[in-house]
């Protein structure tokens, strides 16, 4: 149930993390110098930029926001801190630029921190709460009916598994019947073979013993 639960609410914590991004940076601009930086963003988002200068020289710094198509979207002169926000009305890269070039021998230690959120209207946020629960259901129906087949599969080898053994156990017992007959069919051959030999050999000496009292009954007459 847990799991369940928890699978239902992830697409609605995806989705807003997904129409939020933030960047936190600090960053060092030497002076003389310039540090620029780039991030790729939609039309019809919302871009709120908040810089300030940590330390360095006056605590101060020049900023200028380029649009994709080189249009200076904000701009400002040696400040300390400042916030921007700002509807975006294309979409590309954006520069981001911190000039320090007006300073000869302070470096200026800046805080800047960017967030874009995805500012859509009701209906489609609406529209895409609905798809993701949608998906979230179809991959929730979908991992039960997995369940379900595994289930099946592991039922159908169980039973295999039981008629094998069945089937192994009638042919234990067919092949003990068989090997006892063989067995008991080798001890009567030897029987019968060696009460046979012995008959033979006794029919022998009683042929011989009454073939020679025989001779033996005829010398006497003669003498």
């Amino acid at each position: 149930m847990e799991l369940s639960l928890a699978i239902l609410f992830l697409p609605f914590i995806f989705s807003y993390v997904s129409s939020l991004t933030e960047h936190d940076l600090t960053v060092i601009v030497p002076p003389g110098k310039r540090e620029c930086f780039h991030q790729h963003m939609k039309e019809g988002e919302t871009l709120d930029f908040e810089y300030q200068v940590l330390e360095g020289g006056d605590l101060d710094i020049n900023f200028i926001l380029r649009s994709p198509s080189n249009r200076a979207l904000a701009t400002d002169a040696r400040k300390e801190d400042a916030i921007h926000t700002i509807t975006l009305k294309e979409t590309g890269e954006y520069l981001f630029c911190f000039d320090n070039t007006f300073s000869r021998m302070a470096e200026k230690v800046v805080f800047f921190d960017l967030i874009v959120e995805n500012d859509e209207s009701p209906e489609e946020q609406d529209e895409l709460e609905k798809k993701a629960y949608m998906d979230t259901f179809a991959a929730q129906e979908l991992y039960e009916i997995r369940i379900e087949e595994i289930e099946e599969t592991l039922s159908a080898v169980k039973e295999n598994l039981f008629k094998s053994q069945s089937h192994q156990r009638n042919w234990r017992n067919i092949e003990f019947r068989d090997r006892y007959i063989a067995e008991r069919n080798y001890e009567r051959v030897g029987f019968w073979s060696v009460a046979t030999s012995v008959i033979l050999v006794g029919t022998f000496i009683v042929q011989v013993v009454m073939i020679r009292s025989l001779f033996g009954s005829t010398n006497k007459v003669v003498t």
